[in-house]
């Protein structure tokens, strides 16, 4: 478990199962499938896979996992407890902030880890008291029912797939330029054909020095502010009867 930093603490852990055979304990298959998933992607993760990297016979596995599907939603969750919940002392956009800062740290540690989160329902201890907590931010923010719900989901996909995208371009830039970087490659070589780009003068030199951290901190204050914008316009229209 990752050390407690102030303003936060650390996601309640998982029981153990009462299915255990000795010399393979559940949390010993989670570890494993995480080490596949680091080594070979999330296409390689099977239970095959997993006996195959553990030196034991695929029945043997079948004590503590029903089949593919028990192992991925298992090492989702076990992620998703590296992700440290924000204190509730914090205000609630501090506390927003904590959880996407500990989507990002999190599963840019593993390969493939936002694409995991997406494919899999967000079912599990671990995982269910992150979506608790953001929900728990934006009641204490001032959203009621349905509409909390609604902004915690989006909330969510915007950070898996921010955090998908960081990591496809981490990919795609360790085989040559990284696709931002082309692109200012490619209009500082235009010329005159730049005129056909007006919009993007300037673009160039932005895109060189742009950093994905910065990208992530931008796109996170914009959603932040216009939840705070939308809501103080509904408290507004609520108190003046319209």
């Amino acid at each position: 478990m990752s050390k407690v930093i102030p303003g936060s603490r650390p996601v309640a852990t998982r029981a153990k199962s009462p299915r255990v055979r000795p010399g393979l304990a559940r949390e010993k298959l989670v570890e494993a499938s995480l080490e596949i998933l680091q080594a070979s992607g999330l296409d390689a993760l099977s239970t095959r896979a997993l006996a195959e990297h553990l030196g034991v016979k695929s029945p043997a596995l079948y004590w503590h996992v029903h089949n593919k599907d028990e192992l991925l939603a298992l090492a989702t969750d076990a992620i998703c407890g590296q992700m440290r919940l924000p204190s509730a002392r914090l205000l609630p956009r501090k506390r927003l902030e904590v959880i996407a800062r500990e989507y990002r740290r999190v599963l840019m540690k593993y390969r493939d880890a936002p694409r995991l989160m997406s494919e899999q329902p967000p079912t599990g201890p671990h995982r269910m008291k992150l979506y608790d907590a953001a929900v728990g931010a934006l009641h204490d923010w001032g959203f009621r029912g349905a509409e909390a719900i609604i902004a915690a989901t989006f909330y969510r996909n915007y950070l898996l797939g921010m955090i998908a995208e960081e990591t496809r371009q981490q990919s795609a830039g360790r085989a040559g330029l990284k696709p931002a970087h082309a692109l200012g490659v490619e209009l500082s070589q235009l010329g005159k054909g730049l005129d056909d780009y007006p919009n993007l003068r300037g673009a160039a030199r932005i895109l060189a020095d742009i950093r994905p951290e910065a990208i992530f901190r931008t796109g996170l204050g914009m959603i932040l502010d216009g939840m705070d914008r939308s809501h103080g316009k509904r408290r507004r229209q609520a108190r003046s009867g319209n």
